[in-house]
């Protein structure tokens, strides 16, 4: 099986973790079936096609057109898509396409897809699908996708049935959860060396959170529900990433009075995140929306137990009780106290880190390998011509 991968989020030498997520699904989608990535560049001093590991990346100049040029996107970048193929030597005679994104990104999948007779499989990941799928200026557009994709994934069961809201036939969406890598993501073997070469505070329970630094991953909750725990056990929370939100949660910080009870990392890189995740006591997510969040996985992988905003795929990662402590609504309060919970209960580690070793990167492909053959198949039927 061939496969075409479009998406503009795709690792760059000027955007390194840009889409890892999708990166790591494509090299072990690379071990399956033969691919090539297409990912169309704006910037300039990106290389036109490189080789990353063992994937063929393209990557053609586009040319987006500043504010109402969002509506013309998904045309222009089948255009762009269309004929960095037909440059190609020899010529990739892929049987499907693989896009991340319903818009430009699935737009674009389902328009090639119908000028080369080809099947189109669209994954909707998160904000795509909650907020451009119900929302002015672009919800024409997505709905479009929706409805002219071969097949849909989901990353979640709540973004399915937001789908199937919008418009897509229900038996044409598949629900995929993201993966880890179980190799990189792993418990300790000396948790106590990992604290203390972090240079990790003695005697304090360590809360660890990890995302972009935006309201809608719910940081301030965390921090204002940090705020409201009790001074014993001492806890001490840090928070890696960066975002346009670092200025009013380091605000936020302040007023609720835990500077020295929080420490703001900044980006970290994804190379020393394995390291993290063991050594935290436990991993704290707030998210208002999410899809398949990688960072819970990593977390579980290294065997660290979770408390989370019950939101996105989280509750099926998080079905059994020995994983962690999901909430709702919501709110400080109840983050303080599911954070209570968490931390008067004993935690078997390695049993997390087994369950959580299961869904790795191979096991998504395998799962994306055959919601593809379905496409394929279902687009070669007479009843499809």
């Amino acid at each position: 099986m061939r496969v075409l991968v479009m998406t503009t989020l795709f690792p760059s030498p000027r955007h390194p973790s840009l889409g890892m997520f999708i990166h790591k699904r494509t090299t072990a989608l690379a071990r399956l079936c033969e691919v090539k990535v297409l990912a169309p560049r704006t910037d300039a001093g990106i290389p036109e096609r490189e080789q990353m590991g063992e994937l063929d990346v393209l990557r053609p100049k586009w040319r987006r057109l500043p504010k109402v040029g969002v509506f013309v996107d998904g045309r222009t970048y089948a255009a762009v898509a269309r004929r960095a193929l037909q440059q190609l030597s020899p010529a990739f005679d892929f049987d499907v396409i693989d896009s991340h994104w319903l818009y430009p990104d699935g737009y674009a999948a389902v328009l090639l897809g119908r000028r080369l007779g080809k099947p189109a499989v669209v994954t909707g990941r998160g904000t795509d699908v909650n907020e451009l799928c119900f929302r002015w200026p672009l919800r024409r557009l997505a709905r479009r996708t929706l409805r002219g994709a071969t097949r849909l994934v989901a990353v979640s069961r709540p973004l399915k049935e937001k789908m199937v809201e919008a418009g897509a036939p229900p038996e044409r969406v598949a629900v995929i959860h993201n993966g880890i890598d179980p190799t990189v993501f792993r418990p300790a073997d000396d948790r106590e060396a990992v604290r203390r070469a972090l240079d990790l505070p003695r005697g304090k329970v360590v809360l660890l959170s990890v995302g972009v630094l935006v309201e809608a991953k719910g940081f301030q909750e965390l921090v204002a529900g940090l705020a409201l725990l009790p001074s014993e056990p001492p806890v001490h929370l840090f928070i890696a990433g960066d975002g346009p939100y670092r200025g009013a949660l380091e605000q936020v910080v302040r007023e609720k009075g835990v500077a020295d009870r929080v420490t703001l990392l900044g980006n970290v890189a994804q190379k020393d995140m394995p390291r993290w995740y063991q050594a935290a006591d436990l991993f704290c997510f707030g998210s208002w929306r999410e899809g398949c969040p990688n960072v819970v996985l990593e977390s579980l992988a290294c065997g660290t137990p979770v408390v989370s905003t019950s939101v996105g795929a989280v509750p099926d990662l998080l079905e059994e009780e020995r994983l962690g402590v999901l909430f709702a609504p919501r709110s400080p309060e109840a983050f303080t106290t599911a954070l209570r919970q968490a931390l008067a209960r004993g935690w078997d580690r390695a049993a997390i880190a087994v369950r959580g070793s299961r869904r790795s990167w191979n096991h998504a492909a395998k799962e994306y390998c055959a919601v593809f053959e379905q496409a394929i198949a279902e687009s070669r039927s007479p009843a499809h011509g």
